[in-house]
């Protein structure tokens, strides 16, 4: 995942957009550009906890970083523009999980306004999993977790067809197995899993 933010600079994307920031750190570490715009997007109370924590740590970023306090299921894209947020520059958006926490709607209303917002020459990563949700293991595991019953468990994310709804509005979508993803790190493969990587969709 590092790997994807030099490569999408180096493709020309100046600005990226953390989608659910969380405790990210990689505007500090990374080394990005000094002319890179790193925009974090989360909710209020996330960062009244980690803008504090930061500050204590002495924490420097080499980019330009903006913090940008706002519901994905708002309206996101006012506070990226009063952010200072670009639509004219290509964009890396980062999606690490949080979709999967909307309901598919608020999910796809995500991806409809960053497609909006999104120059030519943007990216946008997406992971492709083959899970059976019926197997008695999987129940079992997100019972566990949590707590949900098959019967209370909400439709979340992107749905299966994502990939296919990015090609549909104007992004070109290339696919990377999972295991040739770890091959150059040494790392053992999954043995036969079909269809299981990442999409890079990149707007034309």
């Amino acid at each position: 995942m590092d790997e994807s933010f030099g490569a999408a600079v180096a493709a020309g994307c100046g600005q990226i957009v953390l989608l659910g920031a969380g405790l990210d750190t990689r505007a500090f570490r990374l080394g990005l550009p000094a002319g890179t715009v790193f925009f974090e997007v989360d909710l209020p109370e996330l960062f009244d906890f980690k803008e504090p924590v930061s500050a204590a740590r002495q924490a420097r970023p080499d980019c330009v970083r903006r913090v940008v306090p706002a519901d994905l299921r708002g309206d996101s894209a006012r506070a990226l523009a009063a952010a200072g947020f670009r639509p004219g520059d290509a964009t890396l958006w980062v999606d690490e999980g949080v979709l999967n926490y909307l309901p598919r709607r608020d999910a796809q209303a995500v991806i409809e306004t960053v497609t909006e917002l999104s120059a030519p020459g943007s990216r946008f990563g997406i992971g492709r999993f083959q899970v059976d949700a019926a197997a008695q293991r999987y129940r079992e595991l997100r019972e566990l977790v949590s707590g949900d019953s098959d019967a209370a468990r909400p439709v979340n994310g992107l749905g299966p067809d994502a990939e296919s709804w990015f090609t549909a509005h104007g992004w070109h979508t290339t696919f990377r197995a999972w295991n040739d993803l770890v091959a150059p790190y040494g790392r053992p493969g999954l043995g036969e899993v079909p269809g299981m990587g990442t999409v890079l969709a990149v707007r034309e």
